[in-house]
């Protein structure tokens, strides 16, 4: 199924919400601390945590954003194989028709040619007629009568 431009629009647009994460500058962490202040090795893994839990969810974010961008691509894969199966068989209809137009051309000029032929025949015999006739108004005026065949 195709989509129409204002519904790409609309993929495109869900696809790349995500990708506003990657044109934001990265925010500096804290440097955490190796040897913790009071001694506790809680606090540490604290810091370590909370920097965790951003990674993980910048890469899920990534995540869905290759997914819909996988998605975006699918369908828009999906749409040139349906304008390319298309075009085949725009391509073999026009040969089709082209082959039955030169066919039709082929048999109107064969039709053409025989009915010029025919017409110079008896053009040809009129002109025949003609001559004869011509001949004998002449040998008719000599002998001073006129006389028709």
């Amino acid at each position: 199924s195709s989509l129409s431009p204002e519904q790409e629009q609309r993929l495109w647009d869900q696809s790349h919400k995500s990708s506003s994460i990657q044109k934001e500058t990265p925010k500096k962490k804290p440097k955490l601390e190796l040897k913790p202040s009071n001694g506790d090795s809680s606090s540490v893994a604290q810091s370590m945590d909370s920097g965790g839990t951003d990674n993980f969810i910048l890469i899920s974010q990534l995540k869905e954003e290759v997914m819909s961008l996988k998605r975006l691509l699918q369908q828009r894969d999906q749409t040139i194989l349906e304008k390319d199966r298309k075009l085949t068989e725009l391509k073999a209809d026009f040969q089709y028709q082209e082959s039955n137009m030169r066919v039709k051309m082929n048999n109107m000029e064969k039709a053409h040619k025989e009915a010029m032929e025919q017409q110079q025949a008896k053009n040809r015999e009129l002109m025949k007629q003609v001559a004869a006739l011509s001949k004998g108004k002449k040998l008719d005026r000599s002998s001073g009568s006129l006389l028709l065949p």
